[in-house]
């Protein structure tokens, strides 16, 4: 259920990013042959048959009305996740309602929809969180916020192939003590666990209203994570002293604005940190994930609470948008760059050209989904058989 709870927000999130792409291709009189949720192949659709009356027209499948020549068509699609806009003239065209016909900057603007409709989502939804009681860190609280509850010492993250992670600890767990002693602050456990390198320690964990004890190996941060060199003792894992903590609706729209703007900082920030680390040092900071493996770090995260995933989701939805900027073919940040190069040699690329570039960009982009995709389903069955 928690992964069927993560499928549907992450196809929320997606279907927004396309939204914003419908909204202002229509704003600029590009004519949307189809606006779709989910992916092909389609179970049923729709048209508005009069402009000024609600009235409607549904069909199943490839069935589509003659009516729907020029109309966009309304679809509801087989595979349930995210959704697409078709554009008229995306591969050449140069009619009033093609893509193609439009000036340099509308095409910008089109392309920076989606990503803008993002971070909005991103605001709502971190908006929602503040004023219903956010799990925040207790040095992190503002003015204004009134704590609910005190969770106490949480996990929120679990390094991959951690000796955390092997151990069985997942994120939303909650600290009470190790070897026998009580633990009351991050700081605490983290020096307690620093100078254990390469012995085990017992570390008794709350998981929902479980008590749980688990033998934890300690290892060298270096064996933890990639681009940590130190040789102090960690178990992979991210630790805050959390509360739930509650703001009047007000500073809630604020505080949802602030967090927003900061993580778009900070994704940006990583990913220069990953470029430039990819190309002066020759290797890759983090991990990559797929679908299958954001569903199932959804799902780990939905155990938690509902409220933790609504995070999760807000976090996901300023990660597509500020991903979607980069200027891969594929991504909307090649659209973007290409309606630029046109404003600047005032003189659209060779259709052919970008049609290439995209075309090769998006396939590239198909079998690095595909890699993820068993590198992730691949991880889910070994700790399953573990």
């Amino acid at each position: 259920m928690s992964i069927l709870l993560t499928i549907i927000g992450l196809s929320i999130v997606i279907f927004f990013h396309e939204f914003g792409h419908f909204i202002f291709a229509r704003i600029f009189g590009v004519r949307v042959e189809e606006f779709g949720f989910g992916y092909p192949p389609r179970m049923f659709g729709w048209i508005k048959t009069d402009k000024n009356k609600w009235n409607f027209k549904f069909f199943w499948n490839k069935n589509v009305p003659k009516e729907a020549d020029k109309k966009t068509i309304y679809s509801v699609n087989w595979i349930p996740f995210g959704g697409f806009n078709k554009l008229k003239g995306e591969m050449g065209g140069q009619e009033k309602d093609d893509w193609g016909a439009q000036k340099w900057w509308k095409k910008v603007l089109i392309g920076v929809g989606g990503v803008c409709m993002n971070f909005i989502l991103a605001i709502i939804l971190f908006s929602f969180c503040f004023s219903a009681g956010i799990p925040q860190a207790v040095e992190q609280t503002t003015g204004g916020g009134k704590i609910k509850e005190i969770i106490g010492i949480q996990i929120s993250m679990v390094s991959p192939n951690s000796s955390a992670e092997k151990a069985g600890i997942k994120i939303g767990d909650v600290v009470l003590s190790i070897d026998g002693q009580e633990i009351k602050t991050v700081e605490s456990l983290q020096n307690y666990i620093k100078p254990k390198v390469n012995q085990t320690v017992k570390i008794k964990i709350k998981r929902n209203l479980q008590i749980i004890e688990k033998e934890v190996n300690v290892l060298p941060a270096s064996q933890n994570f990639q681009d940590i060199e130190e040789s102090y003792g960690v178990i992979g894992v991210g630790l805050a002293n959390i509360a739930i903590v509650s703001y009047p609706w007000y500073q809630s729209i604020y505080e949802g604005i602030k967090t927003t703007f900061l993580l778009i900082g900070q994704w940006c920030y990583s990913l220069y940190l990953i470029l430039k680390t990819l190309i002066i040092k020759h290797h890759m900071i983090g991990q990559f994930v797929g679908p299958v493996g954001l569903a199932a770090m959804g799902g780990e995260v939905a155990r938690v609470g509902f409220i933790y995933l609504i995070q999760f989701l807000a976090i996901i939805s300023v990660a597509i948008g500020v991903s979607q900027f980069i200027p891969i073919p594929g991504l909307d940040g090649s659209r973007i760059l290409f309606a630029f190069i046109e404003g600047i040699r005032r003189k659209p690329i060779k259709q052919e050209t970008e049609n290439l570039i995209l075309s090769i960009g998006f396939y590239l982009l198909l079998i690095l989904a595909v890699l993820l995709t068993y590198q992730d389903i691949a991880h889910l069955f070994s700790k399953f058989f573990k």
